[in-house]
């Protein structure tokens, strides 16, 4: 991840193919908007947010991805599958 030069949110760089964010539909090029209703603009506020959730005990938290077919909403795992 990185962030998203000239807009909001965090770039995602790469993604593991055979990881759970591909699995859940998360593609390189994709810009994270939100993670657990907080805007993010920097890779560390992802990471973040997934750890506070995974802390709290929660096992997915909700992401606003902005991509090439607008806005939607992923449920990402707190924990690597």
């Amino acid at each position: 991840m990185r962030p998203a030069r000239g807009q909001e949110g965090v770039l995602v760089a790469d993604v593991d193919p055979d990881g759970a964010a591909a699995d859940k539909g998360l593609k390189q090029g994709d810009v994270i908007l939100e993670v657990a209703g907080k805007p993010v603009s920097r890779p560390a506020e992802v990471v973040d947010a997934i750890d506070a959730a995974k802390s709290d005990g929660k096992k997915s938290v909700l992401v606003r991805v902005k991509s090439n077919n607008g806005d939607h909403f992923l449920t990402l795992p707190t924990r690597a599958s």
